[in-house]
């Protein structure tokens, strides 16, 4: 019997059968060609996660009137027939695995940052203030503040609003249902309307909305604009056709904003008006830095499953709920009524294959997502969606090569980089051989795991998943230049240096808190000064803070913890402050006058073994090719590991043919 009855149990919305409750929630994922039609990669991703076994994809804000109301051009375009071939092509390839689509349609409104680029008012329900980011999201590298304000700081561009006239309500209106009839033409199996978010439907709901012209201010105003959308999608894609609404059950960190009381009637109008089902999410002021990862993106299940269980009891309608929930976890939630259906995002891009892994009871197989953020964070950035555990994701299109001829692979270091590459190429079909100086695998990730579930949980993948392939690991072995003899290709993944220059006197480096990290005791005093920039350094400040440690984490940079995507470090930094860390930010490693116990130093690491380059040039034959990978090349983190491992994998595939 599977471990996961209910969740893998076939289910319905409206006339539509799924073949089980999992659900690939919509994503800005950004991989549709530059004119907004469907790309060979955007098909590729989808029909990867068709083939994984998911029950239900959604595709993430459809733009129903593109080029207007659209945040970037590379979203979804639904709004005119050039783009049946596309959309009919990925309704194919989804379909030939057994998994059914609907797009979400969405016209952006405040967010349409392309109207802006392309000189051009965005058009809203209400005037809306001027972003104001909090101090903590203001904390950005310059390049990432640059990205996310493009839209603000490009020449011509159009930062004005139009408030909606009645015109333009109607017009945008009658844009979802055209839009939901393309889809529906295109072999889409249903249609999602976005009514959260803050996007346009949502800001006729919410109550600050005040308008008089009876397109805001009562209830009944406020519902005017989604309850017309869905009648005009109903009366045009027939009584069959599902037709679902995704609505917030609250909003965040505002003083007026939508509560769920209120939500569950605009629900129950909603399905009186022809909607087969509720998508229950949430939003926030996105002035907050933590916004994202306390609403729609959550870091922590919070509210979510409750607000779900409710609207489903109160109500009677099937929802569709989601929010950081493991497969056990999720089979729960169908199991006791919290919801229908489930939705995954960033585990599905971490692992595509999830689905049928669990049907097939191979879910401890499941690539874990370590919630680093790259996701969301790289659509902040308006670039396309990567993972940091899983380098195929937006290059799903490209097949990975089989070489004619296997080549003999040493892999040095059984790091997350060693441990990547070495799995990689294994089922590359190369021959490998790992060696480890160390009497276990893991290398530095064996200290940060001890400390961070999700990294606990990859570390045991990449064990388990090490222990599935031929690879033959030697622990317990130094390399010496023999040793590298009769292998075609050489791999140093030997990690970085955690030590600096000009170390101050008495500081403890990571190396020194090996014992501490994994066993609090007595290594770290009651005041502790945290020096570095790195997600180390902060994940470090947090654990001596959570410890109970009065903790100052200094960095030169503006921000801390670059290595993460900005939404997720936002989450940390916000975490850490509130539990009473302090941080210094633009202040020098030796102009600080905190007074401490201990001091640890978690500075930018350089590459600890390049020298060894040299020293294998000379001994081994000049057709040996020797690459450099992970930490051992420079700073970075596991998204660079990742991302190594697969790039050499593609390397090594022209000399192996």
């Amino acid at each position: 019997m599977s471990p996961y009855p209910h969740l893998l149990s076939t289910g319905r919305i409206g006339s539509m059968e799924l073949r089980n409750r999992i659900v690939l929630c919509p994503m800005g994922i950004l991989l549709s060609n530059p004119d907004g039609s469907v790309s060979d990669t955007e098909v590729a991703f989808y029909e990867a996660r068709a083939r994984g076994g998911a029950g239900l994809l959604l595709i993430g804000t459809a733009q129903v009137a593109y080029p207007e109301g659209v945040n970037h051009p590379q979203m979804q375009a639904i709004s005119d027939d050039r783009y049946l071939p596309g959309m009919r092509r990925l309704a194919d390839a989804v379909h030939a695995h057994g998994s059914k689509i609907a797009a979400q349609l969405n016209y952006m409104g405040i967010y349409a940052q392309y109207d802006m680029l392309q000189g051009n008012p965005r058009v809203v329900a209400f005037e809306q203030p001027f972003p104001n980011p909090d101090e903590v999201g203001r904390m950005l590298p310059r390049e990432e503040a640059t990205a996310m304000a493009e839209a603000w700081l490009t020449p011509g561009a159009n930062l004005e609003q139009k408030v909606a006239d009645e015109d333009d309500i109607v017009r945008i209106i009658g844009r979802y249902a055209d839009a939901a009839a393309r889809c529906q033409r295109a072999g889409y199996d249903g249609v999602e309307i976005h009514a959260g978010h803050g996007y346009f439907i949502d800001s006729f709901l919410t109550p600050r909305n005040q308008r008089t012209d009876g397109w805001g201010g009562d209830l009944d105003g406020r519902t005017r604009v989604l309850l017309t959308v869905i009648r005009q999608v109903r009366e045009t894609v027939g009584p069959d056709y599902p037709v679902w609404i995704r609505l917030n059950s609250r909003e965040y960190h505002h003083e007026v904003g939508e509560t769920f009381d209120e939500q569950s009637e605009v629900a129950r109008r909603a399905l009186a008006a022809g909607a087969d089902a509720i998508h229950l999410t949430a939003y926030a002021n996105t002035d907050v830095a933590t916004s994202a990862t306390d609403s729609y993106a959550p870091h922590r299940v919070q509210d979510l499953p409750r607000f779900a269980a409710e609207l489903r009891r109160e109500t009677g309608a099937t929802v569709i709920t989601y929010g950081r929930h493991d497969a056990a976890a999720a089979d729960g939630l169908i199991a006791d009524g919290t919801g229908d259906f489930v939705g995954f995002a960033r585990r599905l891009l971490a692992d595509p294959d999830m689905p049928r892994k669990l049907a097939d009871s191979e879910g401890d197989r499941v690539r874990p997502c370590i919630y680093q953020y790259t996701c969301i964070g790289n659509i902040a950035l308006r670039t396309p969606v990567r993972c940091a555990v899983n380098p195929q994701l937006g290059r799903d299109a490209e097949p990975l090569p089989t070489p004619t001829r296997p080549r003999q692979v040493l892999v040095v270091g059984a790091g997350p980089a060693g441990l990547e590459a070495a799995i990689r190429l294994n089922h590359a079909g190369h021959r490998v051989t790992l060696l480890e100086r160390a009497t276990e695998v893991g290398g530095m990730l064996r200290q940060a795991a001890a400390v961070d579930g999700p990294l606990a949980d990859y570390l045991a993948w990449l064990r388990r998943t090490l222990a599935d392939t031929d690879v033959e690991l030697r622990l317990g072995e130094e390399l010496r230049a023999p040793t590298a003899q009769g292998y075609d290709d050489v791999v140093l993944a030997t990690g970085g240096d955690w030590s600096t220059i000009d170390h101050p006197a008495g500081a403890l480096d990571v190396p020194s808190l090996a014992s501490w990290l994994e066993d609090d005791d007595d290594t770290v005093g009651a005041r502790v000064l945290v020096l570095g920039t790195s997600i180390a350094a902060l994940r470090i400040a947090q654990i001596c803070r959570a410890r109970g440690r009065e903790t100052t984490l200094v960095s030169p940079e503006r921000y801390v913890g670059p290595e993460l995507g900005a939404l997720g470090r936002h989450r940390h930094i916000q975490d850490y402050l509130d539990a009473g860390g302090h941080l210094l930010l633009r202040t020098a490693y030796d102009a600080h006058e905190v007074e401490a116990d201990t001091v640890i130093d978690v500075r930018p690491r350089v590459g600890a073994d390049n020298p060894l380059v040299a020293s294998l040039r000379a001994a081994l034959p000049s057709d040996v090719r020797i690459h450099v990978i992970g930490e051992a090349a420079g700073p970075g983190a596991i998204n660079a590991a990742t991302q190594a491992a697969l790039d050499l994998v593609l390397a090594l595939a022209p000399a192996g043919r």
